[in-house]
């Protein structure tokens, strides 16, 4: 069987070929040697690996930001391996607690299911939504009993919890924390047990979580998911991670001209961190931007203009 996919003539690369083209831009594997294991099983058998992202609709836009672990999945799905997209919609009533400094405000319904529907038509900007599942995890959240979700808070501790450092740093403060905050990694690291993903993506400040899906699949008698965690990209200031929230983003829907305009705008400094993470160049160009062997404002240019034509292509 030479594809993953029926009917689609897709000739599979070989397991360091995959290996390659995964591991680039990554921040960390989680094992790296757990995921050669997952490439070398699934070429022998041609079953596609499910690999999972979940995506809180927290705010009606994404932005590019985003994109950096969505390339990375699409990277997975050019592979030929299963993309499973989910949907947070019982996750987003709780709200990811992730580098927050106080509680986040619960989502409604209404809120979480309007979000939704743009982000589905957004993703299809970055990914071939014909080959990917979209799954809102409510489906298997929600019909939990009081006693399951008891005997999965088991697996967890109070101290391990209190190893987050935005737990930590608002502890030591005197900051509240609410108990519906410590069950959000549980309930993330859920999703991952009803799917048996093989890999979850995730930003660096998602480690935590990542490793908690892992380890409740272990607890269950499964294989752990490998956890494959993406830098985080700054923002326009060029400090803090992009956000809508703080006003630093690119937002995916954005006009062209203004995506252009707002790239434009970054600092020399951060144009070569932009490259990293967002630039389809090739590594020669990219090196040669990095040894200043392109003229600043010729590599920024170039830069400004690939996403625009990237996202809009079609």
């Amino acid at each position: 069987m030479d594809c993953y996919y029926t009917g689609v003539n897709i000739a599979r690369p070989t397991v360091d070929e995959q290996l390659a083209r995964i591991r680039r831009g990554a921040a960390e594997i989680i094992v790296d040697a757990e995921l050669r294991t997952k490439l070398e099983r699934s070429r022998q058998t041609a079953a596609p690996l499910k690999v999972k992202l979940g995506l809180d609709p927290t705010a009606p836009d994404l932005h590019l930001g985003h994109t950096v672990v969505l390339q990375k999945l699409r990277d997975f799905q050019d592979l030929g391996h299963q993309i499973i997209i989910i949907i947070g919609d019982f996750t987003g009533m709780i709200g990811d607690p992730t580098g927050r400094s106080e509680t986040r405000r619960p989502l409604t319904w209404d809120e979480i299911r309007s979000n939704a529907e743009t982000y589905k038509a957004q993703l299809g900007k970055v990914l071939d939504m014909s080959r990917a599942q979209v799954r809102f995890n409510s489906e298997w959240l929600g019909p939990l009993t009081f006693e399951h979700v008891i005997r999965e808070t088991t697996h967890l501790t109070v101290a391990r919890i209190l190893q987050r450092e935005d737990f930590a740093t608002r502890h030591a403060a005197g900051r509240p924390i609410s108990l519906h905050e410590f069950l959000y990694p549980l309930a993330q690291g859920y999703d991952s047990v009803a799917l048996g993903a093989d890999v979850e993506l995730g930003g660096t400040d998602q480690t935590f979580n990542l490793l908690v899906g892992r380890d409740l699949q272990r607890d269950a008698g499964r294989p752990g998911q490998v956890a494959l965690v993406l830098p985080l990209l700054e923002g326009t200031d060029g400090v803090q991670k992009m956000s809508k929230s703080l006003g630093n983003h690119i937002g995916v829907s954005e006009p062209p001209e203004e995506m252009y305009g707002k790239v434009m705008s970054i600092s020399d400094s951060l144009m070569l961190r932009y490259y990293e993470l967002l630039s389809a160049t090739g590594d020669e160009r990219l090196e040669a931007v990095r040894a200043s062997g392109v003229h600043p404002m010729e590599a920024k240019k170039a830069l400004a203009a690939e996403p625009a034509a990237n996202l809009f292509s079609g």
